[in-house]
């Protein structure tokens, strides 16, 4: 099985039915079995309302057969006004619950390899949306359990909360983060960076949750032009950092993005990638054994 995730928050608004099962189908003919995805994807785009990319990983698996790929959606960060993020649907033991009724009836499904926590919700306590999340996969509708965008104070509380309370820990944590890092004073809330301190707490977590990285290539920047860094990451230190990258990846004969997924697996983090073409999927695969 590939190290790696294949992102779907595009699939059915950005990208078309016929292009997202293509990608799909190239994925798992790769060896790639984890599909990641969330109710809200993709809310963003002008005609998107969140649960498109579930729908359409629905078709393609009722289609396809389940037996090849792994599942893995999010709840709890779907805007109540359909456009910002400072109103969220949260994570209270209700909402959780009929997040994943509408989960499973977009999958075509009767079961969710991992659900994770979207992010944080701090105005529902841990203690109600975590009781809820071991609830399902105690009635065996959810396989295991993730955190998304939590910050490094949270995780720990959550872990002592879940070892008083004999809960179902969490096996997963998913996080912004690439080898080129953002200017100081960049906030992308809700996203969280994956940054030492977490790093730190996770591996030092009992729970060993796997961590799980999204927009390695900052959202496609480093895959379609990597002399063109985005404002939020152009700084002297980054160009260069660039220019090294480009230089290795001649020497390999492969991509910058192939590097730098390669590089963030050998760090001992699982990357989600996000393609917009089959081919450049398997480019940007090259340097992991298929």
């Amino acid at each position: 099985m590939l190290p790696i995730v294949l992102g779907t928050a595009k699939f059915d608004t950005f990208q078309d039915k016929e292009s997202s099962f293509r990608l799909l189908d190239t994925f798992v003919e790769a060896g790639g079995r984890r599909v990641d995805t969330a109710n809200n994807y993709a809310c963003w785009h002008p005609e998107g309302h969140g649960g498109e990319s579930e729908s359409l990983i629905g078709e393609w698996q009722t289609e396809r057969g389940r037996d090849n790929i792994e599942i893995m959606t999010k709840i709890g960060a779907l805007p109540l006004d359909g456009l910002t993020y400072q109103h969220l649907d949260g994570l209270s033991a209700s909402n959780i619950n009929a997040s994943v009724d509408g989960c499973l009836n977009r999958l075509r499904t009767d079961f969710i390899d991992v659900l994770y926590a979207h992010v944080d919700d701090k105005s529902t306590s841990l203690e109600e949306s975590w009781m809820a999340l071991s609830n399902l996969v105690k009635q065996g509708v959810v396989g295991q359990l993730g955190i998304s965008n939590y910050s490094a104070e949270r995780v720990i509380e959550l872990e002592n909360l879940i070892n008083e309370k004999d809960l179902v820990p969490f096996k997963f944590a998913q996080y912004r983060y690439s080898l080129i890092s953002p200017n100081y004073d960049r906030d992308f809330a809700p996203q969280i960076l994956l940054n030492e301190k977490l790093n730190d707490v996770l591996h030092q977590s009992a729970f060993n949750p796997e961590i799980l990285t999204y927009s390695a290539l900052l959202d496609g920047h480093l895959e379609d032009d990597p002399d063109e860094l985005p404002s939020d990451y152009d700084n002297l230190l980054n160009s260069i950092m660039v220019e090294e990258l480009q230089a290795e990846a001649q020497q390999l004969n492969v991509s910058v993005a192939a590097l730098i997924l390669k590089t963030i697996s050998d760090y001992g983090y699982t990357p989600i990638t996000v393609s917009s073409k089959p081919e450049r999927m398997l480019d940007n695969l090259a340097l992991f054994k298929i």
